[in-house]
């Protein structure tokens, strides 16, 4: 890895994507190995916007090469950090110390592309919010870089349970005015209606803003069904409970296939009103169920580890800490 003298950060927009495919490869390698995530479509979908030259970002460049990157996304006065990364060199089979020393090297490299990211953004009078979730990195690792910009950091969990080896049940004691159905496309208006009022006045509206809105709500639902950032969506594992009455939603579980081994919970909500009925663990274990028939070996999840009701229902339903990260947010005062 450049020392930080030979190293220079260079703006992404000038450089087209067989640049960045290597570093793009070595990271959905990290993916598979730390999360079991294939990160493949997100990586394809990553170069078809660098083919495009429309991605705001830096590059690391080291004698030529591209070693690191870092982008965002702006949707309106938000700017949402998608990703970092540089590569670890060395080979796999090193020794400890080669290693640690070769992971510092590339915190080093992410942290110089942070900084002047972070500077652009800051000094950006049209960025109101800025919001980062930086899945692939645990916890801890680029906290202190946000902090002393003056970000709020909440520690988030990834959770994994087995699916192979256990038989997995649903128990379906739904209350009789409610109904359970698989989820239809015509769900997405209500479902973010759902949203909206789940996560009033709750933790996770404070790390992304979409929740605090019906639209908002519904933009991050159409994220999760329609494009591969969190997996490919899968109609099977999800879920919907209405009310027979009205047949509007009062809760919901979503889910993808983030790789051929591994599904994954990508939303699960009950409506206030509706809560203390048990509706969360009767579509955990629907999803489970489902997971398993489509020949998943694992499931897992992400949760805020503030929300200690929601981590201790999902310990009791067998969902075990696997990985952490953090989750930072700046709104300009």
């Amino acid at each position: 890895m450049a020392s930080s003298l030979s190293l220079e950060i260079l703006d992404l927009r000038h450089f087209a994507a067989p640049m960045l495919r290597p570093v793009l490869e070595a990271e959905s390698a990290l993916w598979r190995e730390r999360l079991n995530w294939d990160y493949l479509a997100s990586a394809k979908l990553l170069l078809q916007y660098l083919d495009s030259r429309s991605l705001p970002g830096y590059v690391a460049l080291d004698a030529g090469r591209v070693t690191g990157y870092v982008f965002c996304v702006y949707e309106d006065t938000k700017a949402v950090i998608g990703d970092v990364f540089a590569l670890r060199e060395g080979a796999a089979g090193e020794p400890n110390g080669m290693q640690r020393e070769h992971s510092a090297a590339a915190r080093e490299v992410e942290e110089s592309l942070l900084q002047r990211l972070l500077e652009l953004l800051l000094h950006s009078p049209g960025v109101d919010r800025i919001e980062s979730q930086l899945l692939l990195h645990r916890d801890g690792v680029h906290s202190e870089i946000f902090l002393r910009a003056g970000f709020e950091v909440y520690r988030r969990l990834y959770m994994r349970r087995g699916l192979v080896g256990s038989y997995v049940e649903a128990k379906l004691d739904l209350p009789s005015e409610l109904e359970l159905r698989p989820w239809q496309d015509h769900d997405l208006n209500a479902a973010g209606r759902l949203i909206a009022d789940a996560y009033r006045d709750h933790p996770d509206s404070r790390i992304n803003d979409q929740y605090r809105s019906v639209y908002g709500s519904q933009k991050f639902l159409q994220n999760i069904v329609r494009f591969p950032g969190c997996g490919v969506f899968s109609p099977q594992a999800s879920h919907v409970i209405v009310e027979r009455a009205s047949r509007e939603p009062v809760a919901l579980v979503l889910g993808s296939r983030v790789s051929a081994q591994c599904g994954h919970i990508t939303q699960i909500c009950v409506n206030p009103a509706y809560r203390r009925n048990g509706l969360a663990r009767i579509l955990l274990q629907v999803a489970a169920v489902q997971f398993q028939r489509l020949g998943m070996s694992e499931l897992t999840l992400t949760v805020t580890e503030a929300n200690t009701q929601a981590v201790d229902l999902y310990t009791t339903e067998g969902y075990m800490l696997a990985h952490s990260f953090n989750a930072a947010v700046w709104t300009r005062s």
